[in-house]
């Protein structure tokens, strides 16, 4: 995006942080390494703007809940530090937002400003365009630092709820790598190089999953702990369905609940009890969005399931992908079953599997 690219080359231009600061950006290897959980985040501002708008703001943005889980679970577990208090211990933590205006002259918003130069203070009185600023490993490494910052509070104000989805997004997307990077850091390659020579399918498997049931256009992978499960499965089938003339009639959700239910009769069923099956729960609406998955139309969903006799349920992540191709249809999916346990740090693992799988 232009807009993107002008922040990117006015970096050093409008952002002038202490000289130490600095140093310790150009040195990253010598930083210690980001610490924290991967969902944790400071939010680091003024604390009687804190409890004004913009402050809720930003607590409804990241703090916001998490559609698909049957518990609500927040984005991010917030924790408000006050500029004064923020030490060389919490500079370590993994992800942080910095807001402040040039209204204001508490301490706090004095503080802020010191971490901006002269042409950078002028910079953001002179052009309201630009708002905010990212960072990463400021001070330790595998942390994303994100500045917003405005001339006043309403122009602030305003910038955050015309880009509370980028600005959501933005770290999501830094959970999503290290999260990837962490699962992936040692893997079931016989599993994977197996998969691939019996179905052409790549998809990459944390250490930890095996292979539960492996048929001629389906495969089960599965991780059991105790107290939990995390499992994946994969189906495909030629696409001859001349009722739709466009696939994309076809990818609606009533079509989804009819191959899950398709797969789970089939391949999902406890060999002890047969007659009960997998389905979707109906308290809450599957989410369902059409994206491009790797250059293929596809169907994106999130929703609860539940086993027919209401014994258990969970969340689940999945989607239906074309390929034009060869005309098959690919049903990839991702569940937890974790009673009484938080569910949002296992389904963010799970779809960082699914987006490694590649056709």
């Amino acid at each position: 995006m232009k807009f993107i690219n002008i922040i990117c080359l006015l970096v050093f231009i409008l952002f002038g942080c202490q000289s130490n600061t600095n140093s310790n950006y150009s040195n990253s290897t010598l930083l210690p390494n980001a610490s924290g959980e991967n969902n944790e985040m400071l939010i680091v501002m003024d604390s009687t703007k804190f409890q004004g708008e913009i402050g809720r703001l930003l607590v409804g943005t990241y703090g916001s809940y998490i559609y698909g889980l049957p518990q609500p679970e927040n984005n991010f577990d917030l924790i408000f530090i006050r500029p004064r208090n923020f030490n060389s211990i919490l500079k370590y933590a993994k992800n942080i937002v910095v807001a402040f205006s040039l209204e204001g002259s508490s301490l706090d918003s004095k503080i802020l400003r010191k971490e901006f130069n002269e042409k950078s203070i002028d910079k953001i009185k002179n052009d309201s365009s630009i708002f905010f600023f990212k960072r990463k490993d400021q001070y330790a490494k595998g942390q994303t630092i994100l500045y917003l910052f405005s001339k006043t509070d309403n122009e602030l104000i305003n910038k955050i709820k015309k880009n509370k989805k980028m600005l959501l997004k933005y770290f999501q997307n830094e959970v999503s790598i290290r999260t990837s990077k962490e699962i992936f850091s040692k893997v079931e390659a016989n599993i994977s190089n197996k998969l691939f020579n019996d179905h052409r399918i790549k998809i990459k498997i944390p250490f930890g999953y095996d292979l539960a049931k492996n048929n001629n256009n389906f495969f089960w992978l599965r991780y059991l702990e105790p107290d939990y499960e995390k499992n994946i499965f994969v189906y495909y089938e030629d696409y001859v369905d001349n009722k739709f003339k466009h696939f994309g009639d076809f990818v609606q959700e009533k079509n989804i609940e009819k191959i899950r239910k398709k797969i789970s009769l089939k391949y999902l069923k406890d060999s002890e009890k047969p007659n009960i099956y997998m389905s979707i729960q109906k308290m809450l609406p599957v989410e369902t969005n059409v994206i491009n998955f790797k250059g293929k139309y596809s169907l994106e969903s999130k929703g609860l399931w539940k086993l027919s006799d209401i014994s258990g349920g969970g969340p689940f992540h999945s989607f239906v992908i074309y390929d034009k191709e060869i005309n098959r249809i690919y049903y990839i999916e991702g569940y937890v079953y974790a009673p009484g346990r938080k569910k949002r740090d296992l389904m963010q693992e799970i779809s960082s599997i699914l987006w490694t799988f590649e056709i």
